[in-house]
């Protein structure tokens, strides 16, 4: 790293996100309170040390260092410093080095797999990362304490002095931390810092521009939905709760999900499979839902649990203007994926009719089409996975396939078939967990005879795809390592979890795909509103930016899959202020309820 580059220079900030002078709730911009940076030689050495407060922040124009091409500039969780950047409308530095994302990819281990081990998320902040290297510090103060105090505007309980101090403490520590990342340690080898400088391009420079932009939010309804929710709490647990009746229901007066309960309601309802996460735990994450979904009730729980924690507990970081800005979290999965949290995406489909553009934008949302199912195509070379995908609908074309439509025409099955449709995609997940035959059974509504048939057809017909996959756990676990087509890496302990190796290349992927796509969406100046896993919300002002960003998609699809076409599609495109509405039953139907209990109490005026 050092013969590119003739400087380094390492540098944090502090800032206000809520309270104090300029009276900040969460979802506003930051408000910048001081910067420290360490200028460095090629060497690494220390040569000048840099301090700003406030008031200097506030009418400088420019860095007060240099951001040119042979400058690399480090921090960690440098979108944060790069949000600051974009309030005081500092351009971006050429280079970015990430101390966090260059952690995240030499601390992402596979665990081994033991159910009956309750484990917690280990936490990735800087003094963790530091610890991890064997770097001591903070002992003299509580950072945590500290931190919270600057961030909500008591930073005068401390003095100018002490927060300077507190600052370049973590500068002190981040110096610390990229020596020993470029040189490695006992514990991590050496970072490949091309890798990290180019993950860098998204984790820090596209999350930060994200991140500030946000997602607008119609202020109006959320405010009406917070001051009646207990009342649509009650209405939506009586419409929709399964457990309602029962002496233990699922859900408590105040929208409060509980495991136990779920766990129990699941035996008494005869349920006799779940997917589980390698803790041991139920899998309640989206997909296993889906999955599950074939079964009386569980769609249902599924939409309740991510709507009435949501209303409930609203911590939804709405800015004074309006807008949700949620942390996108980069590489905050196994796989690469954003754990994005305090999103409106967060919440069930159902409330993202919460998102209403200006009259003046147009609001859009493009997904990738079955993107994991293309990438599978495209990394087990299986020509006939690859030939279905092109078709236009994979699941019409597994459908057609086994014999359950001999409908040819692919865009009336959609239209016609929705629930057949759905069945196709529980089996594409069945594959994926690695359902057993009487679960498979009940999703495709078939006799076991019929589902154990359907497995081994689709062994057959996809070959390839299976031996690949078996292949690739294979060397996985001789390797101890596996990375995605673009290099992020997931070391491996002992005993992992096959199905979490088994999916890793076609999650990873997708994450590859959403990354490359974003970088250059912004370097072409049409930055997201959101990422989701496999989509991007989008808010611009005339229809060719949209196509200039779905052309993106279609390239970045390309790239990643070797020259293979991932369709993109636009799933909604919102024009004069028109309201979100996600396009399942579902969601429709929970926010009728919402809409129907806010006209019976005379909030909203009653429908015609």
């Amino acid at each position: 790293m050092t013969e590119n580059f003739s400087t380094a220079v390492v540098c944090d900030t502090e800032y206000e996100t809520s309270g104090g002078e300029f009276n900040l709730r969460p979802g506003d911009l930051p408000v910048p309170l001081c910067l420290v940076a360490y200028i460095l030689d090629e060497n690494l050495n220390h040569v000048r040390t840099i301090k700003m407060w406030r008031e200097e922040l506030l009418t400088s124009k420019h860095p007060p260092f240099d951001i040119g091409t042979n400058i690399l500039v480090v921090a960690y969780s440098a979108q944060a410093e790069l949000t600051i950047f974009k309030v005081l409308d500092w351009p971006f530095p050429t280079h970015v080095y990430d101390l966090h994302t260059a952690y995240l990819a030499s601390s992402n281990i596979l665990l081994p797999y033991n159910p009956d081990e309750k484990r917690t998320k280990q936490r990735k902040r800087l003094s963790d990362a530091c610890r991890a290297y064997g770097i001591e510090g903070w002992e003299n103060i509580d950072k945590g304490q500290i931190a919270k105090d600057i961030g909500e505007g008591r930073w005068r309980d401390y003095g100018q002095d002490a927060v300077f101090d507190y600052c370049e403490e973590d500068v002190k520590k981040s110096v610390e931390l990229l020596r020993a990342q470029i040189r490695g340690s006992n514990r991590f080898p050496r970072v490949d810092t091309d890798r990290v400088i180019f993950w860098s391009e998204y984790s820090a420079k596209a999350v930060a521009l994200i991140q500030a932009k946000g997602i607008p939010i119609d202020m109006y309804i959320w405010n009406l939905i917070q001051e009646y929710r207990y009342a649509i709490i009650d209405a939506l647990r009586r419409r929709f709760d399964p457990s309602c009746n029962d002496d233990e229901s699922i859900f408590d007066a105040e929208g409060g999900f509980s495991y136990a309960r779920f766990e129990a309601w699941l035996v008494r309802s005869g349920i006799p499979f779940w997917p589980r996460l390698d803790s041991g735990q139920l899998d309640l994450d989206s997909d296993a839902f889906r999955l599950m979904s074939v079964f009386p009730g569980i769609e249902a729980i599924h939409a309740l649990r991510d709507t009435l924690g949501f209303i409930a507990k609203a911590r939804l970081p709405i800015g004074q203007d309006g807008r949700n800005r949620p942390n996108l979290f980069p590489f905050g999965t196994a796989s690469g994926r954003n754990a994005h949290a305090k999103s409106i995406f967060n919440a069930h489909a159902g409330m993202r009719s919460l998102i209403v553009f200006s009259t003046d934008k147009i609001g859009t949302y493009l997904d990738w089409r079955t993107q994991e199912v293309g990438i599978a195509a495209v990394e087990s070379g299986d020509e006939n996975l690859k030939r279905d995908y092109l078709t236009g609908d994979v699941y019409h074309a597994i459908a057609y396939r086994f014999g359950f439509t001999n409908d040819p025409d692919r865009i009336r099955w959609k239209t016609t078939q929705v629930d057949m449709r759905n069945r196709m995609k529980i089996l594409q997940l069945a594959v994926s967990y690695g359902q057993s035959v009487t679960s498979l059974a009940r999703g495709i509504n078939r006799h076991p005879l019929i589902a154990s048939g359907i497995i081994q057809k689709h062994k057959r017909t996809y070959s390839r795809f299976w031996s690949w996959r078996a292949e690739i756990i294979q060397q996985a676990m001789l390797k101890r390592r596996i990375e995605t087509s673009h290099g992020w890496p997931l070391h491996i302990s002992t005993s992992p979890n096959q199905r979490t190796l088994g999916n890793f290349k076609l999650q990873g992927g997708g994450a590859e795909m959403l990354r490359w796509a974003t970088i250059q969406l912004c370097n072409a100046g049409i930055v997201p509103c959101m990422l989701i896993h496999d989509g991007i919300l989008l808010e611009e002002t005339d229809r060719e930016k949209i196509e200039h960003a779905r052309e993106i998609m279609l390239k970045a699809g390309r790239d990643v899959c070797n020259g293979f076409e991932i369709g993109v599609d636009v799933d909604q495109m919102l024009i004069g202020g028109a309201r979100y509405r996600d396009k399942r039953r579902m969601a429709q139907k929970m926010w009728d309820t919402i809409m129907s209990v806010l006209e019976a109490v005379g909030a909203l005026p009653r429908s015609a």
